[in-house]
């Protein structure tokens, strides 16, 4: 049996394992946690301090839609600056509340296809967008495991020498990917009937740089709406942890597996309900509203469409 079978068999263990971890860390600390006060920390966010992880995550999107307009620079598919960006912007407002197989792919799919770029150039500017984000990640989450571990709880038995290697291993990824980009003299495949064809190494530069962008100003947006003795590197290292937990689950908008790792992971060193209506007001500030302008947006760009049916 090869590897992707036995994925395939020990993925729904996996998920159900975490999901039942996680269950139940949310299910004791929402037992304890003192809802009012919730309600009370909601309610009680400077206006200042909103407005800044309104930018943050400004910023956020502006970083993340810099992949598609990098894209729209290789791929040459004729669209404009403005209306790809509109689309990066829908594909990613989607991508975090729906998923990434429908919101991040599919919206890209049918936007684009929409616009007249050929199935080919969507699947090489989807291709980019992914491998450009997961650079980025390599990159924070191997520097932030291998330089600056996190505490983690001592009952997660995972201690920093451990991070320190994994930290390691994906710095080596990395890096080997940009050598690939760099040096390889084979600059395309074929897999699963898509090619896949190398950057060039500046190109490879530019896509992790504008990913890891991202990541640290989402780190920013939360960094903003925790408490005051969370600092900057601690709600980084806990986002990035986020992030493989999140992958076996596949739940959209990752939906209680954030909240689960973070009261884990900052829980001893802050109060649960300001950890939580930190949460509550990072989901308001990065995902709905956001998805709110995503869909009127995504309804412009439809527009001709609708247009073009009804014509006589």
């Amino acid at each position: 049996m090869n590897a992707r079978a036995w994925w395939r068999r020990l993925r729904p263990l996996l998920m159900a394992v975490f999901l039942v971890a996680a269950g139940w860390l949310l299910w004791r600390q929402a037992r304890t946690i003192d809802w009012s006060a919730v309600g009370a920390a909601l309610a009680a966010y400077p206006h200042g301090r909103l407005f800044a992880a309104a930018l943050a995550a400004l910023l956020a999107y502006a970083c993340y839609c810099g992949l598609d307009l990098l894209s729209r620079r290789i791929v040459r598919h004729g669209l404009s600056f403005m209306r790809t960006l509109a689309i990066a912007f829908v594909c990613y407002a989607m991508n975090l509340n729906i998923g990434g197989t429908l919101g991040g792919i599919g919206f890209r799919y049918r936007l684009y296809a929409r616009s007249g770029v050929e199935v080919a150039s969507i699947s090489r500017i989807v291709a980019f967008a992914i491998a450009g984000n997961w650079s980025g990640f390599l990159l924070l989450a191997g520097t932030v495991f291998l330089f600056a571990p996190l505490p983690l709880p001592s009952q997660w038995h995972l201690a920093q020498d451990a991070q320190r290697l994994l930290g390691g291993g994906m710095l080596a990824l990395l890096v080997g990917a940009l050598a690939m980009a760099a040096w390889s003299p084979r600059r395309r495949w074929t897999w699963r009937d898509h090619d896949i064809e190398l950057p060039s190494f500046g190109v490879a530069l530019a896509q992790t740089a504008i990913a890891a962008a991202s990541w640290l100003a989402i780190a920013n947006l939360l960094q903003v709406l925790l408490p005051e003795d969370i600092g900057y590197l601690d709600a980084l290292g806990v986002l990035l942890c986020s992030v493989p937990a999140n992958l076996v689950i596949r739940v959209p908008g990752n939906l209680g597996v954030l909240e689960a790792v973070f009261l884990g992971l900052l829980g001893g060193r802050a109060g649960a309900a300001e950890i939580l209506a930190a949460l509550l007001a990072y989901r308001a500030v990065f995902y709905l509203a956001p998805l709110l302008l995503a869909l009127a947006v995504y309804a412009w760009l439809e527009a001709p469409q609708r247009r073009a049916r009804r014509a006589p």
